[in-house]
């Protein structure tokens, strides 16, 4: 297995910040998600069609792999022209990873909103899921993250099954499905046959919300060694990417004392 860390944990930083924290630090890539402090990674000018090939090529020659490149996309929308915009918008993430070598992009499912039932936005999501692999680069895998109604592994791998496209995988968000009522074991099982990613953070429940609090390893709900031994049970070798979510949560610490924290706590685990 192979550490990587999400960018949502040091938005305002610049790509060359995060390229040395990376090397520093001694992970092995970066997800992208926030940079310089925006979330619409397909408006940075280093993203931008002109200057892909260069920035690629800087990365490389950093020895940087960037893991996943990751949209705010949702498909729960019961307006059809509403998600074909989102697969629209996914379907420009996919080229943007394919540019800079990525393997994967990162979507949510996410709500089941007013007027629709579970089925209904279920299928929705599957379809989407569907089209936007279609007409993604062969190379890149649409991944689902375990979010929204749907953070619970089993409810998640569902959609994936629905969709029935070799490329569309699922990206476990650890924390989000412990949220949500699974145990770790329970969630393992249910996203093994599809499992391409994992998003690894502590945190701690919060009374009167669904969202866990992200605190530093070791302080919360969510144990590096039971997570690391269920996915060694699924012989999974891709990467465990640390999302420290700072740009959700201004109050807790910053990346330059989280980001080696991950690093010695999954070091004494892996």
């Amino acid at each position: 297995m192979r550490l990587a860390f999400s960018t949502l944990g040091c938005p305002n930083w610049e790509l060359g910040q995060i390229a040395e924290a990376a090397r520093s630090l001694g992970y092995d890539g970066i997800e992208l998600r926030a940079v310089g402090g925006d979330l619409d990674l397909l408006e940075r000018r280093e993203f931008k069609p002109e200057a892909l090939a260069t920035t690629h090529q800087w990365l490389v020659d950093l020895h940087i792999s960037v893991c996943c490149v990751d949209s705010s996309c949702t498909f729960d929308s019961p307006d059809a022209d509403e998600r074909l915009k989102q697969v629209e918008v996914a379907v420009r993430h996919s080229e943007l990873a394919a540019a800079l070598g990525a393997p994967l992009i990162r979507v949510f499912p996410d709500k089941v909103q007013a007027g629709a039932t579970r089925v209904e936005t279920r299928n929705n999501i599957a379809a989407c899921l569907r089209e936007v692999a279609e007409r993604a680069p062969a190379e890149v895998r649409v991944g689902l993250e375990t979010h929204g109604d749907f953070a619970r592994g089993e409810g998640a791998a569902e959609i994936v099954r629905l969709a029935e496209h070799a490329n569309v995988a699922l990206i476990w968000d650890v924390a989000n499905s412990l949220a949500a009522g699974d145990s770790i074991e329970e969630a393992a099982r249910a996203v093994s046959p599809y499992l391409a990613h994992v998003h690894l953070r502590d945190a701690r429940a919060v009374e009167g919300s669904e969202h866990w609090l992200p605190v530093l390893a070791g302080r919360g709900q969510v144990s590096f060694a039971a997570t690391v031994g269920a996915l060694q049970k699924l012989n999974y070798d891709g990467y465990i990417s640390f999302e420290w979510e700072k740009y959700w949560h201004p109050e807790i610490e910053e990346p330059e004392v989280a980001l080696p924290d991950f690093i010695r706590a999954m070091s004494s685990t892996l």
